[in-house]
């Protein structure tokens, strides 16, 4: 699929001509849907009936779309060898649907709609209905490129949520991570949120760290070596060129853009000692946040700009702090093991995520701002790096519960979690952008 620019402007989308709505009949599903980890809701996903190309183009939409359902621990998906009646041939509007047929499957809701290709065009029309009302919840046509299907799917399944819970879902968004797949060395990464169509966007041969997103998801920061010293960088995406953004002497670790993207936070060493500092887009020193004898590292910014989390060994183990932006009001907020870090924030701004060492290895909390409310999400393996979907209603983090380390997917509640990552090598250091669009 192209990306960037032409993947921002190569999908037009219009709305049906019915409308995108939440009637009665959503509002029923919605209060049928809790959580992950409640009753599945079970839903049918017939592939879409395709005019001017192989059906197999609409079933490409459907097993999109289903893993994207699947995935958000919400929905029981019924297969789709058990349907009654064929894609193809089965009616696609309230009144020329046989909602009894898919009823006898269980099915509460279903979704269809129709695909039409003109040469590389397309025009999808996507459709979820309530199988015991007979009525349509939500519908939306788009328009893109054969490419663009899987995106296309992708954002049908963020209006479906959006639909039974009220809030988008994450799936048209990107993960960036680090992994030795191909190699030794940590090369980066960018994957589509359900964990396919994964690119390598790094040639570097060697030790990368700490990627994250800007806040427009056209560029990710990264700690490289690349130039035999521990440097920030910016890389372009999807075009991967860099940029380099730091060079002080000593480690310029981690860190990344403020929400307005006028600012860098980052760990620069001052008098040989590791500290926040806050950069301008240029790398230049703007000013120094803290200015204590401890080691302070692992800055994040606050959704509103006004607030940096980190972790500091100033009570004399790591633990996870937050300050305001000019390093005023410092307060502890982790109280539990004797080993936190990775401080991660919560969309609105409420929580904080971060993992901590706990009977040998590391699990991942959640915890209110102010330090209350604390909530363990992961009990199995060494779980580390832990960051939020775009909603604010997953986390996604590195586990390497099942022998090597690989990205899994949890709700907040620790309740439902996924693995999303397979292969050889290590998976590390995740991050996800916001929403593409």
């Amino acid at each position: 699929m192209r990306r960037g620019n032409n993947l921002r402007h190569a999908l037009v989308i219009a709305a049906l001509l019915v409308g995108l709505f939440c009637n009665a009949a959503a509002a029923q599903v919605r209060s049928t849907i809790i959580g992950p980890g409640e009753t599945q809701y079970p839903v049918a996903v017939s592939s879409l009936k395709v005019s001017g190309a192989p059906a197999v183009r609409g079933e490409q939409f459907a097993d999109v779309l289903v893993r994207d359902l699947q995935l958000s621990g919400l929905f029981r998906v019924i297969p789709r060898q058990t349907y009654i009646e064929s894609a193809q041939t089965s009616g696609v509007e309230e009144h020329t649907i046989q909602f009894a047929n898919w009823s006898v499957l269980g099915a509460h809701a279903l979704v269809n709609g129709t695909l039409t290709v003109t040469g590389d065009q397309v025009v999808v029309e996507a459709r979820l209905f309530d199988v015991a009302r007979r009525s349509q919840l939500c519908g939306r046509r788009y328009r893109g490129t054969l490419e663009d299907l899987p995106r296309i799917a992708d954002r049908f399944a963020d209006e479906i949520l959006a639909t039974v819970t009220g809030e988008r879902g994450p799936f048209d968004s990107r993960i960036a991570f680090l992994s030795t797949r191909d190699g030794r060395f940590k090369e980066l990464y960018v994957m589509r949120a359900n964990g396919t169509e994964l690119t390598r966007l790094t040639q570097s041969s060697t030790l990368n760290l700490a990627p994250s997103w800007g806040p427009r998801g056209d560029l990710i920061t990264l700690t490289s070596y690349r130039d035999g010293d521990p440097n920030l960088y910016s890389l372009s995406y999807p075009g991967g060129q860099w940029s380099a953004l730091s060079s002080l002497p000593g480690l310029n670790l981690g860190g990344g853009f403020s929400p307005d993207g006028e600012s860098l936070v980052t760990t620069i060493e001052f008098d040989g000692n590791s500290e926040i500092g806050i950069l301008k887009p240029d790398g230049s020193i703007q000013y120094r946040v803290t200015d204590h004898w401890a080691i302070d590292v692992s800055p994040a910014w606050s959704p509103d700009g006004r607030s940096i989390a980190f972790c500091s060994d100033r009570s004399g183990s790591p633990q996870i702090y937050v300050m305001g932006r000019d390093g005023r009001n410092v307060r502890r907020v982790s109280r539990n093991g004797k080993y936190s870090t990775s401080p991660a924030w919560s969309p609105d701004g409420k929580r904080i995520a971060y993992a901590s060492r706990s009977r040998g290895g590391f699990q991942v909390f959640v915890v209110n701002r102010d330090g209350s409310g604390v909530h363990q999400v992961t009990t199995e393996g060494s779980n580390e790096d832990p960051v939020w979907s775009p909603d604010g209603r997953y986390l996604l983090f590195s586990s390497t519960r099942r022998g090597r380390t690989h990205l899994y997917l949890s709700d907040v509640a620790g309740i439902h979690q996924v693995q999303l990552t397979q292969g050889k090598g290590s998976d590390t250091s995740p991050s996800w952008s916001t929403w593409v669009d």
